[in-house]
């Protein structure tokens, strides 16, 4: 199948064959073997020889710091017979040793055998039988990437606009995560999922109707509901070039400060006080801007690394893979991430609401499941597959900026500045996968 005929364009509607099982493999290649992807926090490994285990695409493999503290990623398979090296998630050891044949591993090099002079005669060649190493690992304020083409560009260069708003309203002062991410999987594909938090806000008002009634009356002061007067816009970063990310509700105005300020009062003085901190360094940082957005909430960093509850003090960050296991299948790792600097109270309210929203049975996550799930049936079925998908809204509009003259005044922020509701970003999302897609190699 010709891949262009997948994407119309100028009408930007998307044929269901993207999803097909037969694009699957070519997909593994071009858009997991060529892009920058999240493997999980350097607080995970915090010592030499600490490790742990993540995918790249559907290869599993092991991130390790190395006898120096350098961070290392090994593909998970022992040079002799291709078993699975490393059996656990996270751990610490200097050696990984193979369960089939005994091969041994330190730092990546194959360090010894059983019957080495026996079996090998002393002819066998360790320095060329170590485990295959991930070309490009990178680390970005904590946020360990790794990337298995060697002629990849940079991953500050990959991120683009994306540094600013990953720096000012994510890393901030520094994050620490929860050990144990929450695993579940969803029988659909994962570009739906990753294109949802990459720009769709239009779905949430109807889609989570429940949840937002349940906020508003609830009488929790645990559960934080965002009023609609919060203004927010949309962010398409990179528009137009290179590697795709969107963020989501890009916050404004003194609201969303005196809500964290309103939560804070709840769990004690020095809550409050951290609060206040935090928004004072916050609006150092920003100075140079005559408006100084407060935090995006949600995005996706192209391909499959989502973002949630960035936000708000008191919701802990989502850091999100969706892990492809087939056209039809995802593997979702939900990890907790809260403030390095924040006091208990805080951290024990943020991971609370990540849970009590994204996780597999919380109040938010199962809203957007059951509608995949219907919207795979239909990716399965013969007729209604044959109807595109439309990513038509506000077509032709994306050159216009949706601000104020005195919001957009001063210094402008990173990317593409969107209404609220848009679908700028899935379209850059679609435009950068059959770009990958159809690349030679």
């Amino acid at each position: 199948m010709n891949l262009q005929t997948l994407i119309d364009r100028p009408s930007a509607q998307i044929s269901n064959d993207v999803f097909l099982p037969s694009h699957y493999e070519r997909e593994i290649e071009r858009v997991f073997g060529k892009c920058w992807l999240f493997l999980g926090h350097d607080t995970l490994i915090p010592k030499p020889h600490d490790y742990f285990t993540a995918f790249m695409g559907e290869d599993s493999v092991i991130v390790q710091r190395d006898a120096k503290s350098k961070i290392r990623v090994y593909l998970n398979k022992c040079r002799h017979r291709g078993n699975q090296l490393c059996l656990f998630d996270r751990g610490n050891t200097s050696a990984f040793t193979c369960s089939y044949h005994g091969w041994t591993y330190a730092d990546g090099a194959l360090t010894g055998m059983p019957f080495k002079r026996e079996a090998y005669r002393g002819e066998l060649d360790l320095a060329a039988h170590g485990l295959i190493e991930v070309p490009k690992v990178a680390v970005y304020g904590g946020l360990i990437f790794g990337c298995w083409d060697a002629e990849a560009v940079s991953l500050e260069d990959y991120l683009g606009d994306a540094c600013w708003y990953l720096e000012n309203f994510l890393i901030r002062e520094g994050l620490e995560l929860v050990p144990g991410p929450q695993r579940y999987t969803m029988p659909t594909n994962w570009k739906l999922l990753a294109e949802n938090f990459a720009g769709d806000d239009y779905h949430f008002v109807h889609t989570h109707s429940s949840v937002i009634q349940l906020l508003s009356r609830g009488q929790d002061k645990r559960l934080q509901h965002v009023p609609e007067e919060v203004i927010s816009f949309s962010v398409a970063a990179n528009h137009g070039k290179g590697a795709p990310h969107g963020f989501l509700e890009l916050r404004i105005g003194e609201e969303s400060h005196q809500m964290d300020l309103s939560h804070a009062v709840t769990l004690g003085p020095d809550c409050v006080e951290w609060v206040k901190e935090r928004y004072r360094l916050q609006q150092e940082r920003l100075k140079e801007f005559a408006t100084k957005p407060y935090s995006f909430h949600a995005g996706n960093i192209f391909p499959n690394f989502a973002l949630i509850g960035v936000g708000t003090t008191t919701y802990a960050k989502g850091l999100i893979l969706h892990h492809p296991r087939g056209a039809y299948s995802t593997e979702v790792w939900v990890w907790a991430a809260v403030e390095k600097t924040a006091p208990p109270a805080i951290k024990e309210r943020q991971k609370f609401v990540l849970m009590q929203r994204q996780a597999a049975a919380g109040l938010v996550a199962p809203d957007d499941h059951e509608n995949f799930l219907r919207i795979t049936d239909n990716l399965r079925s013969h007729e209604a597959r044959k109807q595109p998908f439309h990513y038509d809204m506000a077509l032709g509009h994306d050159a216009e900026d949706p601000r104020s003259p005195e919001v957009r005044a001063g210094k402008p922020w990173p990317g593409k500045i969107l209404p609220k509701y848009s679908e700028a970003s899935q379209r850059d999302f679609y435009r950068y996968w059959l770009k990958l897609m159809e690349a030679e190699n």
